[in-house]
């Protein structure tokens, strides 16, 4: 039964594209407000659909299969591989912000 969706993967995106905690050399967190912690809008989020299948699971309680992280963990490494492809470039570290981008366009190498 496909449906229309924005969820988890929404979130995979705010943690390859925007979300940043920012850390001193002291280790304490200076990302001290959500107005400067970015998160996608529903406007970063690309329509997208959801499709359920059926399935069984021996371990899981009633045959129930865990979908925690599962949308989520392939979504930064897709995405920097699909930027290298288009660019030449591997980006290594996350968010891959368009200033990153920028910068690295710009120098020829990731930043």
């Amino acid at each position: 039964m496909p449906g229309p969706g924005r969820g988890r993967h929404g979130q995979a995106l705010g943690a390859t594209l925007f979300e940043n905690v920012r850390v001193d050399g002291r280790g304490e967190v200076t990302t001290a407000a959500f107005r400067r912690y970015r998160l996608p809008q529903y406007a970063d989020v690309p329509r997208t659909e959801v499709h359920f299948m059926e399935t069984s699971d021996a371990i899981g309680p009633l045959g129930a299969k865990s979908m925690s992280e599962s949308p989520f963990n392939p979504v930064a490494p897709a995405f920097a591989n699909a930027l290298r492809d288009a660019t030449g470039i591997r980006f290594t570290e996350l968010p891959v912000t368009r200033d990153r981008v920028w910068l690295a366009l710009d120098r020829g190498s990731a930043v």
